[in-house]
């Protein structure tokens, strides 16, 4: 699945650490600690407030004692209950904890290399936990995998934001970190904080992982992910600028005739690891396209966005991932298909200037483009091109069909193209051949 977004909003327990991790760790390191606390910490305007507010909410005297305000306090816990005040005491003591080393937190396996490279990709990070701020920051100050603190942007609890499943909350969020909701993603285990969320206009996803609570649970029309590995999140600055660029050279090559009516498709690839093509969506008049009318394809050009992506996303993929390309062009333009109609077994030429535009000789330097048949399974067109590929012919021709040119970018891809378009006309209308096969 990709998203582009330019914040991403996370979740902590279920959704960066087990649950166990919260219950079976976190709770039973404070629990036998906040008795102590309360009684050597009584001096401390945030314990003192935090005690009145267990006093008041807990139906206590306002005078009540350590051992009642306590009772309440792990009466809470047993029922995990998400009040300021336990979530505050219980910060400061997980706080301490993490300083000295006794605690650490552990993600999932999934979670720190994701973190790093959406942060590496510009992305902006923020969380949003029923866990006190304090209690975040030292979460993530010691973990399996280090500091990781320097990687968020913003933290959010219950006490800053709101509540989690409170639609309102989310638009505090977004209001505080300055962001539009539409371009932000929550990612939370919990379904009623992602209908909040959405609620809210927020983008939000699902994280169904393998045995935790919300596992099984009814995530209703929210797109789930069971690991960070199946996401792909792309700035979302960055997928409209690739939109904008493959809207712009399909408009060229739609004035030029090549892409007559719906037909061809262009792709830049986004991400090499794993495999992620930005690919014009199928359908559509292909002059006027918008910077919204893409699709991201994954290696096999299966699409991991909202659309329907045109079958031959598959070979665009197989062409990325075997020649390395930065962009594929796909067009009908008409010279490349008669000359692959009279020479099946290859396009040679040789002994042109415009070879240069290949990226070769102009004498003494022969190139043939390869010709495969045509047909409906991509993997078995993607085999034949894997076939007859190399490196220094960056073009393949399907018979009866269209062209394919590929380049480091579009720009690159539209030259070739244009080069190769005029080699084979000229090709065509120089030859004394004679045709394998009569052309149609």
């Amino acid at each position: 699945m990709t998203v582009g977004v330019d914040l991403v909003l996370l979740d902590i327990e279920g959704t960066l650490t087990p649950t166990e991790q919260v219950h079976a760790v976190l709770y039973d390191y404070a629990r036998p600690r906040l008795g102590p606390w309360l009684d050597e910490h009584a001096d401390s305007p945030a314990v003192a407030e935090a005690v009145a507010q267990v006093r008041s909410l807990g139906g206590l005297a306002p005078d009540a004692g350590t051992g009642d305000v306590l009772r309440v306090l792990h009466g809470w816990m047993d029922a995990d209950e998400k009040i300021a005040a336990l979530k505050t005491l219980q910060g400061m003591i997980w706080q301490r904890g993490y300083a000295t080393g006794e605690l650490v937190t552990e993600f999932f396996a999934d979670v720190a290399p994701a973190l790093r490279a959406w942060h590496a990709a510009g992305l902006r990070l923020a969380v949003f936990s029923s866990g006190s701020v304090t209690a975040q920051v030292a979460a993530f100050s010691r973990t399996t995998d280090g500091d990781v603190t320097g990687l968020f942007s913003g933290h959010f609890d219950t006490v800053t934001a709101g509540p989690k499943r409170d639609g309102s909350s989310y638009r505090t969020i977004a209001a505080e970190l300055g962001v539009d909701p539409a371009r932000a993603v929550f990612l939370t285990d919990v379904p009623a904080e992602l209908a909040a969320a959405a609620a809210a206009g927020w983008r939000a996803i699902g994280v169904a992982r393998p045995g935790e609570p919300y596992h099984g649970a009814d995530f209703g029309p929210a797109r789930t992910v069971a690991s960070f590995d199946e996401l792909t999140l792309v700035p979302a600055a960055r997928l409209l600028a690739a939109g904008r660029e493959l809207a712009a050279e399909a408009a060229r090559y739609a004035g030029l005739g090549w892409m007559r009516g719906t037909a061809g498709n262009l792709s830049v690839t986004l991400d090499r690891d794993p495999l992620r093509l930005a690919i014009t969506a199928s359908g559509l008049d292909k002059g006027e396209l918008t910077e919204t009318d893409v699709i991201v394809v994954d290696g096999r050009g299966d699409a991991v966005s909202a659309g329907v992506p045109s079958a031959e996303a598959g070979l665009h993929a197989r062409i990325a991932a075997v020649a390395g390309a930065g962009a594929v062009v796909h067009v009908h333009a008409l010279a490349p298909v008669l000359a692959a109609e009279r020479w099946p077994d290859g396009v040679r030429l040789s002994g042109l200037e415009m070879l240069k535009g290949l990226g070769r000789g102009a004498h003494d330097d022969p190139v043939t483009i390869p010709v495969i048949a045509n047909g409906q399974d991509m993997r078995a067109l993607g085999d034949a091109f894997e076939r007859g590929f190399r490196s220094d012919v960056p073009a393949l021709v399907v018979a009866g069909h269209g062209v394919y040119v590929w380049g480091e970018d579009l720009r690159q891809a539209r030259h070739r193209l244009e080069c190769l378009e005029w080699l084979c006309r000229f090709a065509l209308e120089t030859s004394t051949d004679k045709p394998t096969k009569e052309l149609r």
